[in-house]
């Protein structure tokens, strides 16, 4: 592992740290790469980011997720996750990015907050980028894992989407095509599209056939974190499929 604190120690790639391990990085917008990470990259968004961002924009989740995001499925489990649409242009870039750098920077992504630093495991650590793309790590600047979430704003991201780690193992998929496409459609409007979701919950006979205490209702009818953390536990422990078809035709089909 290299020690890393040690000013004559080239950062990049190959180096690797643990979360008490202290690491160089600075950005600003004197360096020459500056906004060049925001260009050609995989940006994956949380739930939690696309409730934040769309906000910030005024837009529904679903003017949001149509207008700048894109859909693939995950790797293993075959959900969806949604990442940033870059520009269609020849320098890729990410459609929030200017001159003067990132216009949604108050509610930039997890992963971007967490850049140049990425997670490799169990209190292992390193970065997605060399110091001849990232100039920020020449900088002398110095961080612990700690510090640098606590800085960038991440502290309390992984308590708002415990549940949502939660999800793959309650939720099976069939084997049947069109069962499981209903499946994932519901995982995707649920977990991201948080307005389409308020519409699945209170428009139809959701509340009555899946028996919600009119507590949980009074908590989710106007809090939009509520709905969403309600979402990843109706989706992890929750979810009929029968039910869930019935409210869907019933709300969507209409």
């Amino acid at each position: 592992m290299m020690i890393i604190g040690r000013k004559s120690t080239v950062q990049g790639r190959h180096t690797e740290f643990t979360g008490d391990g202290r690491f160089r990085f600075l950005c600003h917008s004197k360096l020459e790469c500056f906004n060049r990470c925001c260009r050609d990259i995989n940006i994956f968004l949380s739930p939690y980011d696309v409730l934040r961002m769309s906000k910030k924009l005024g837009l529904s989740t679903s003017v949001f997720l149509e207008r700048y995001t894109t859909r693939l499925q995950a790797r293993g489990t075959g959900f969806p996750v949604v990442l940033i649409k870059m520009r269609d242009d020849a320098g890729l870039a990410c459609p929030f990015v200017t001159g003067q750098g990132c216009s949604i920077y108050e509610e930039r992504p997890w992963s971007c907050r967490m850049a140049p630093v990425e997670i490799r495991g169990e209190n292992r650590y390193g970065f997605a980028f060399d110091s001849d793309h990232c100039r920020g790590l020449l900088e002398e600047k110095e961080w612990t894992v700690e510090e640098w979430m606590k800085n960038q704003g991440n502290e309390g991201y992984a308590e708002l989407e415990s549940g949502f780690e939660e999800i793959p193992a309650g939720l099976k998929l069939t084997g049947l095509p069109s069962l499981d496409q209903h499946i994932m459609e519901m995982f995707f409007i649920t977990c991201y599209d948080l307005d389409k979701f308020r519409r699945y919950v209170f428009d139809g006979s959701f509340i009555k056939i899946f028996d919600i205490s009119s507590e949980t209702v009074e908590k989710i009818k106007n809090d939009d974190l509520e709905l969403l953390k309600f979402g990843f536990r109706w989706l992890a422990s929750g979810f009929d499929l029968r039910k869930s078809i019935t409210v869907r035709d019933e709300v969507f089909d209409n």
